[in-house]
């Protein structure tokens, strides 16, 4: 049913291939998602599913985490960096350019939302990327200006 309803929201979007998956913890969402990937890329499903979180955690312990220690708000700007590297080491050239962000609590918990202009225009290129997210963090985002699709 999910699946469905992914497929249906992507192949209805226009330039803008940006979806969020909305749901509350340990509703499926994730499960969801994977199943959607498997659908389409069978046993390579997995170089199109990131955790953003464990990315995040590896690029911040590779540098000088004391700095955001000291300077919280440094964080901010060094994330869209690392949104950025991302996008560069892990979304590859193929002609299945559909991506899936999870755990961006990270990102969500700082109240940052300027990834998502980083993911906008990706997506008003080549990809599309389908960012999961709790039902927490649901209204800091702005989602009157995209598609979501609900796991209930």
């Amino acid at each position: 049913m999910i699946q469905e309803e992914i497929e249906k929201k992507i192949r209805s979007m226009d330039k803008r291939k940006l979806l969020f998956l909305f749901g509350e913890h340990m509703s499926g969402k994730t499960q969801a998602v994977i199943n959607f990937l498997k659908s389409k890329y069978g046993n390579d499903y997995s170089k199109y599913y990131i955790d953003v979180g464990l990315y995040l955690q590896q690029k911040i312990l590779e540098g000088p985490i004391s700095t955001y220690e000291v300077y919280p708000e440094e964080f901010s700007e060094d994330a869209q960096d690392f949104i950025e590297e991302l996008i560069k080491e892990k979304f590859i050239e193929s002609s299945n350019n559909l991506y899936v962000l999870d755990h961006l609590e990270f990102l969500l918990s700082e109240k940052n939302t300027e990834w998502i202009k980083i993911l906008d225009r990706v997506t008003l290129k080549k990809y599309t990327v389908i960012v999961v997210v709790p039902n927490e963090y649901r209204y800091m985002l702005p989602v009157k200006a995209y598609d979501y699709v609900e796991v209930i």
